[in-house]
């Protein structure tokens, strides 16, 4: 199996051939037979074809680009299938979003437009296609959906095949957990779509399906769900702060902070807002009346390295990489704008994480870890938790917090990181967004590639320069 980049023109051949291929294709590729099957997504056709001196060009026939509902005149990869005799034009991405206003052609997403635009025009500059699309917008019994693809500048609508796999960027939880949901991702395996970050995660699943990994234990915090007085008596008697963070929660977002001080108890929230407590009695009413039912979790407090106050935490982004492995992309050490949470949403600061390490304290032993150290546990948790859980899942956002021991632990594990401009991890030692394309971009769209049967083989290493021999 091989592919090679090509142009797909509209062409009426005056004969009965369908498709002209390269002649040094068709070569390349021992083929012979008269008739293939061509296919794009799941739509497949028979076609005779026949060969053509041009080398960057496929011919089609209308009829048959149409019945492919393919694309013309823009860069693809075609990969040929000896054993099965077909023709395979891709990469095709889909990408599941909660909404669009494809009114706004320039502005579909709203402030997640650039990441789209960066997305959509990096697959097209490697060969390929990227469709943006919601629930509704699938036909699945006539193997179409109507969707929204970028041409030029701006975002325009079409009707597209089913994709060769699917990216998951829904944003609403109640949507992703709702039985419309669930059939959808049903027909997407039964439909031998591969669909990665299946689902939002939830802060408990992810302690419970680690908990008990020994390679993972040690990085956990202690954490209980919150259903009783009792869950707060025991663990502000274990331990003299206390997170409560709501089961589903993102961004900071309801984390509340609990202390057992010398008088009482204090609760205290983003913002500033602080009450105190002469009972555990009268913390618990007050933070039940806070929780309102939802779920939520108490985890252990931690001694986190800061400045002034300002708890630091560092947000590693883990993908699988072109053979889909996983491996790191980028790391951030990220600083909060108050002593609860550090979420750059939520008013918090980006630092490279070698100078975070440098500038930040306490420190109470000679233990202090290295970026290297925090790279290699993101990664260890992510192949555990993978392992772990159900569902495919290609980037993780893990939250890292280091102790004034040095001691790192495990802090939360989104499944879908921010994708907008103000939350995007930079490479180590630039302080500004990068003009070239988002290493995270470009992983995901190799992962997609490789999962889609166009696995990117590796730039070659340039060959060290040859010595010059002085002469004497």
């Amino acid at each position: 199996m091989s592919y090679v980049p090509t142009i797909v023109q509209a062409y009426e051949p005056k004969s009965e051939v369908d498709l002209y291929l390269p002649q040094a294709h068709m070569r390349k590729w021992n083929l012979s037979s008269p008739t293939l099957t061509v296919q794009f997504g799941s739509k497949q056709v028979r076609a005779r074809v026949s060969s053509m001196d041009r080398t960057n060009r496929t011919l089609i026939r209308p009829s048959i680009a149409q019945a492919l509902y393919l694309p013309t005149g823009i860069p693809l990869l075609a990969r040929y299938q000896a054993n099965q005799q077909s023709l395979v034009f891709g990469p095709y991405v889909g990408v599941l979003v909660s909404t669009y206003n494809a009114q706004f052609p320039q502005s579909p997403f709203g402030p997640l437009t650039p990441f789209f635009n960066e997305v959509a025009d990096i697959c097209r500059k490697r060969g390929g296609v990227i469709c943006a699309f919601r629930l509704q917008d699938v036909n699945w019994d006539a193997g179409i959906v109507r969707g929204l693809t970028r041409v030029g500048s701006v975002w325009r609508q079409r009707v597209l095949p089913l994709p060769q796999c699917i990216y998951n960027r829904l944003v609403s939880r109640q949507r992703e957990r709702s039985e419309q949901m669930t059939n959808w991702v049903q027909r997407c395996k039964d439909a031998n779509i591969p669909f990665f970050n299946e689902q939002f995660l939830n802060k408990w699943h992810v302690h419970s399906a680690l908990e008990n990994q020994e390679a993972a234990a040690d990085h956990l915090p202690s954490m209980v769900r919150y259903q009783s007085l009792d869950d707060v008596k025991n663990m502000l008697s274990a331990h003299r702060v206390v997170y409560a963070k709501p089961a589903n929660g993102s961004m900071g977002r309801g984390i509340i902070r609990l202390r057992r001080t010398d008088q009482g108890y204090q609760l205290a929230k983003p913002g500033g807002l602080t009450k105190t407590f002469s009972s555990i009695q009268g913390l618990n009413q007050y933070l039940s009346k806070q929780t309102k039912g939802k779920p939520y979790l108490l985890q252990q407090g931690l001694p986190l390295i800061g400045i002034q106050n300002r708890p630091t935490d560092f947000r590693v982004l883990v993908q699988k990489d072109r053979k889909g492995e996983w491996a790191v992309t980028s790391m951030v050490a990220r600083l909060g704008q108050n002593r609860i949470v550090s979420n750059i949403s939520r008013g918090g600061s980006m630092l490279p994480p070698q100078q975070a390490l440098r500038l930040c304290g306490p420190w109470v032993s000679g233990n202090r870890p290295t970026p290297q150290t925090l790279r290699a546990v993101a990664l260890k948790l992510s192949v555990l938790l993978e392992e772990a859980l159900p569902g495919n899942y290609a980037e993780f956002g893990v939250d890292l917090g280091v102790d004034v021991r040095g001691h790192v632990w495990l802090l939360e594990v989104n499944s879908k990181p921010s994708k907008t401009a103000n939350t995007v991890p930079l490479p180590e030692g630039e302080e500004e967004p990068p003009r070239r394309a988002r290493p995270s971009v470009v992983r995901m769209l190799e992962y997609a590639a490789y999962v889609s049967g166009f696995p990117r083989a590796a730039k070659p290493k340039p060959k060290p320069a040859a010595k010059k021999i002085r002469r004497r």
